[in-house]
């Protein structure tokens, strides 16, 4: 099978600090390595870090990077990547997460009268900044490929009735959730070693976030429920891993509500450190307030390690985090229940051993390999044309 793909960034192999690569960039990227290690001939047309054209062989892929000629909102824009692409392929996946990709994906499947897939990965409207922009886009270029496609995927089936969009769409959406490499967040080190490595005191429960500093994560309501945290346990630490735009105001707030000891910010952590900060942790936590945050993968990775999780029931979380089973949903943009939920694990260790267990039990339904082999039967089916019940898994 000839697979092409369609995104707004694609890993490089050789690294690069130019080009930032988000969540929905890093399924893609999962996605087409997978289906080029199950034996399909895979290309990618994406946007370069710079203003030239390249083409680049990336583990058994061809990559197309179309030149970039500017950035909005920290998005390299490429228009050429809507007129350039011709090659001969089978079938076209867009990952939708904004930029010109959707718009180029549909026009190649148009001009090729070939099948169209797109992975739906979340709202545009959650940012005030991009309320405007992003309704636009959504309601005239997004809607048109969503309309135009065979087959949409969601990975949550939570947010197919909170999307302004999705919601219109249930007749032609299968749900595949995102993925995760398990054998990435396997490591030989206890705790113990792991929190001596990263010079975290032994004595010190640790609480931890991961992911972009950005307002619908709604890291500012957690440093407020490290108010009611502390006042339980002193030797208690939040670490914030992770930049972005509202870095600063976190700091400040933080500093305001005078918990500089207890409250940690690391910055960018690389992906070899990363497995030793899950390693670390007592809980970890994501306290996002929107629905843009529609899966979060971050929570696979803490399942990984053994850790269990507090989050906001918003989005797609619940569609990974099972209430008192791996975890606790707590209300969006409350302090006091989020609050409430840390000190009851922090109290309670077998509990949080128990949910822990059953999130690496849980995990393994999410490894990268079985995430790919529910894609490939949606392309055979859309290829043979058959639109029964046998594809939507």
């Amino acid at each position: 099978m000839r697979i092409g793909y369609f995104c707004g960034g694609f890993p490089y192999l050789r690294s690069t600090l130019n080009y930032k690569i988000g969540g929905g960039e890093k399924v893609a990227y999962n996605i087409a390595f997978n289906m080029a290690k199950r034996g399909h001939d895979v290309c990618v047309f994406t946007v370069s870090e710079s203003s030239c054209y390249e083409v680049e062989n990336l583990h058994n892929i061809k990559v197309y990077r179309y030149a970039s000629l500017f950035e909005f909102y920290r998005r390299k824009i490429s228009p050429s990547l809507i007129f350039r692409p011709n090659i001969d392929v089978d079938i076209v996946h867009v990952h939708i997460a904004g930029e010109l990709a959707p718009l180029a994906a549909s026009k190649l499947a148009k001009k090729k009268n070939i099948p169209l897939i797109a992975t739906y990965h979340g709202d545009a409207v959650a940012d005030k900044l991009l309320q405007k922009p992003g309704e636009i886009f959504h309601n005239i270029i997004i809607k048109k490929v969503l309309n135009f496609s065979n087959v949409i995927v969601s990975p949550s089936k939570h947010i197919i009735n909170q999307s302004p969009l999705l919601h219109l769409y249930k007749h032609k959406i299968v749900v595949i959730p995102n993925g995760i490499n398990l054998k990435d967040f396997k490591i030989a080190y206890p705790k113990e070693e792991c929190k001596r490595k990263l010079r975290i005191p032994e004595s010190d429960k640790v609480i931890l976030f991961v992911g972009v500093l950005r307002p619908f994560k709604g890291v500012d309501v957690l440093i407020k429920a490290m108010q009611f945290v502390t006042e339980i346990f002193q030797n208690v630490q939040l670490i914030i891993i992770g930049e972005g735009e509202m870095r600063l105001k976190l700091e400040r707030l933080t500093k305001e509500l005078k918990l500089e000891r207890n409250i940690k910010f690391t910055g960018f952590v690389g992906e070899d450190l990363k497995p030793m900060y899950y390693k670390s942790a007592d809980i970890f936590c994501l306290p996002s307030i929107t629905t843009q945050e529609i899966f979060g993968i971050v929570n696979l990775e803490a399942m990984a390690c053994g850790v269990p999780i507090v989050a906001s029931k918003v989005g797609g979380v619940p569609d990974v985090v099972k209430h008192g089973e791996n975890g606790l949903l707590v209300p969006p943009r409350d302090p006091n229940a989020l609050a409430d939920a840390i000190i009851y694990l922090l109290e309670n260790e077998d509990i949080r051993k128990k949910m822990g267990t059953k999130g690496k039990e849980i995990v393994e339904n999410y490894a990268w390999e079985k995430i790919a082999e529910k894609y490939e039967k949606v392309y055979q089916s859309v290829l043979n044309d058959n639109r029964s019940s046998t594809w939507r898994i």
